[in-house]
């Protein structure tokens, strides 16, 4: 398998940005009034991210040949396909919580589903269901949305 392209490295880095800017202004600014607004755009972004990052699973089980899996590679494409929508449910069901109930709760969810997701796509990677290069940008990315996430949770709930 090919590296990843460098564009792809730099747009995943740059998909960081709203985590962050979310995160200083939740955390930095003194008025009260706007951070439900932040909030709901920290979690919404929180969603949509996860949905993006299954959508990767949908993009390798879709692909004319498999990517490197050669043996069971019809059960590979069914777990790459559930793999596909469950993340993005789990961001509707945070999404949904923060709208209808708190949206301290949906950044909850979200601080759960990043990390459970990286596990998941972790152990499709030893066995050698995703690209290589692929792990390496996706610990990054979780690592700092994560950070993120429990930052917001830290300063919200205390």
């Amino acid at each position: 398998m090919k590296r990843l392209p460098f564009v792809a490295v730099v747009l995943a880095l740059a998909g960081l940005l709203p985590f962050l800017l979310c995160t200083c202004g939740i955390v930095f600014f003194a008025s009260g009034v706007p951070v439900p607004n932040l909030m709901m755009a920290f979690v919404f972004y929180g969603a949509m991210s996860l949905g993006f990052y299954g959508a990767v699973h949908w993009g390798l089980a879709l692909e004319p040949a498999p990517v490197i899996v050669t043996t069971g590679a019809d059960h590979t494409n069914r777990l790459r396909l559930a793999l596909g929508v469950v993340p993005a449910f789990a961001g509707w069901v945070a999404a949904y919580t923060a709208f209808a109930w708190m949206p301290v709760a949906g950044v909850a969810i979200l601080a759960l589903a990043v990390p459970l997701l990286y596990l998941l796509e972790r152990q499709g990677w030893r066995t050698g269901a995703l690209p290589s290069g692929y792990m390496g940008l996706r610990l990054i990315v979780s690592a700092v949305t994560e950070c993120c996430l429990l930052v917001v949770l830290v300063a919200r709930l205390f």
